[in-house]
């Protein structure tokens, strides 16, 4: 079924999303979401540790007694309210605020002792903008100063506003929610933030500003999703809009837990599109469609790094193939996998399949397919080295690429040009390439610099052009990211 698209303009959202010249987005409607695999139930996302900050102030030798009737006696009082105050937040925020406040020259960021200053307006109308950058304004709410006792309610919304801002700051670079707790199927190594560092910002700074946009996604595809959701919320438009929505903030959400900005040079795959990617000097070079994983050997969302093209490679099966789908034919035939032309071996030893003893551990069997037209892998595969031993590669199904949904591999991504790619790579042509498959030997080429590869699950993703797509959660993946999303706010609003 063909994409199909509309144009329309996007206003800037709220003053701060600044697009190149006219913010242009074009929408492509989702393709019809068929049903998703059951899976096993999966334990609940586990939410940060939360506890009161203990903020100990350390003696200054001061006077306070004769400093009450100054400025800077009505800034100690607020300072020194801080020790009794019991305001719950995530553990590594509470140790940045209790190092800031605890300093015998602290001073305070969002208050003057008489009130909020402008920099605390400038603070809330910041977070309040939450919603536009696929966050939850609600997670960063800081209630005015209130009560009777005027100095311990300028110090309770002085410490409570510095959290949510850290929060914010933080969500924005790397995301709410850790993508390694949701699944097996996610690995990333987590972006720091020196929350410590940041807060000294956010004291020094008259400008908030400067701190957001150090933290914020710079990738033009981050600005134009968030104009995406910004229309979708506004104009009501746009076919099924609550579910493309939640498709927005998901993939907002995972644009954070990639790299601030793309390299110049790098490989995408997007699996719900069933597609792979390759850009040089940011620019969209060759593209091409995919095969990835099966609903039960789903591909992973990880990001690498290809060091190798292999051509003419063999194929060590993996012994859960074995297992699986090699023993039943084994058990009909044991003569099945010499006449399938695969190598076995025995503790090292080569003998035919026929002789094997099976019932043993399969940890003492190696099968091997041999190159040649009828291998796996065809003719190349491309390596980036990964826990999860997935890699780009040919195949000799080329029927597969027809079909609609490609979900056919062990978790491997086939390619339907693997030597368009292979050439890209390795900065080399295709008859290049050619030339090393023709010899039929097997062999490994050090690609000259390393590509960072992105294997990725977006449901929602806009092209170069502007053009907003939506594809099917086809892993089921974008449910428990939201599931985890509305754990992590529930968490946020205890008190």
């Amino acid at each position: 079924m063909p994409l199909r698209t509309s144009s329309r303009w996007i206003a800037p959202l709220a003053g701060l999303l600044v697009l190149s010249g006219s913010a242009i987005a074009v929408r492509a409607e989702p393709l019809p979401a068929p049903p998703l695999t059951q899976t096993s139930q999966k334990p609940a996302y586990t939410v940060p540790a939360r506890r009161p900050a203990h903020i100990v102030r350390q003696d200054t030798g001061a006077s306070l007694s004769a400093l009450f009737d100054s400025a800077s006696g009505n800034q100690a009082k607020v300072l020194n309210e801080m020790d009794n105050l019991q305001i719950l937040m995530n553990n590594d925020i509470a140790e940045a605020v209790e190092a800031y406040y605890a300093q015998p020259k602290a001073k305070l960021i969002w208050v003057d002792g008489k009130g909020p200053t402008p920099k605390a307006a400038q603070a809330l109308s910041l977070l309040k903008q939450a919603d536009d950058w696929g966050l939850n304004a609600g997670d960063y709410a800081v209630a005015p100063p209130q009560g009777s006792d005027r100095a311990r309610a300028l110090a309770e919304f002085e410490v409570s506003l510095s959290a949510k801002m850290l929060m914010f700051l933080q969500d924005n670079f790397r995301g709410r929610i850790d993508p390694n707790k949701l699944s097996n199927y996610y690995d990333f190594k987590r972006k720091p933030v020196d929350l410590k560092a940041t807060i000294a910002q956010l004291s020094a700074t008259p400008d908030l500003m400067v701190v957001f946009d150090r933290l914020l996604p710079s990738n033009p595809k981050f600005a134009q999703l968030a104009a995406e959701l910004h229309y979708l919320r506004t104009s009501g438009q746009g076919g099924d809009s609550a579910a493309n929505i939640n498709k927005v903030i998901v993939a907002m959400e995972e644009m954070r837990w990639l790299p601030q900005e793309f390299p110049e040079r790098y490989v995408f795959i997007n699996q719900p599109a069933y597609m792979a990617y390759y850009y040089e000097n940011s620019t969209l070079t060759l593209s091409m469609k995919a095969v990835i994983g099966q609903q039960d050997h789903q591909t992973n969302f990880f990001d690498a790094s290809i060091k190798t093209v292999e051509f003419n490679p063999d194929w060590g099966v993996p012994q859960s193939i074995i297992r699986n789908e090699m023993l039943p034919h084994l058990k009909r035939d044991p003569a099945y996998l010499d006449k399938e032309g695969y190598v076995v071996s025995v503790k090292g030893k080569t003998m035919p399949s026929a002789k094997v003893d099976w019932s043993q551990p399969l940890e003492n069997i190696g099968v091997v397919q041999p190159p040649g037209a009828d291998n796996a892998l065809g003719q190349l595969k491309i390596l980036f080295p990964n826990s999860h031993d997935i890699y780009m590669h040919d195949t000799p199904a080329r029927g597969k690429f027809a079909s609609q949904d490609r979900m056919f591999s062990h978790g491997c991504v086939r390619l339907e040009n693997p030597k368009a790619m292979a050439a890209a790579v390795l900065k080399t042509s295709v008859e290049f390439v050619d030339q090393q498959i023709a010899d039929g030997a097997k062999k490994d080429m050090p690609v000259p610099e390393e590509v960072p590869v992105y294997v990725s699950y977006f449901t929602a993703w806009p092209t170069d052009d502007g053009v907003i797509h939506y594809f099917d959660d086809i892993y089921g993946r974008d449910a428990e990211t939201l599931t985890a999303i509305s754990a992590t706010t529930a968490s946020r609003a205890q008190s």
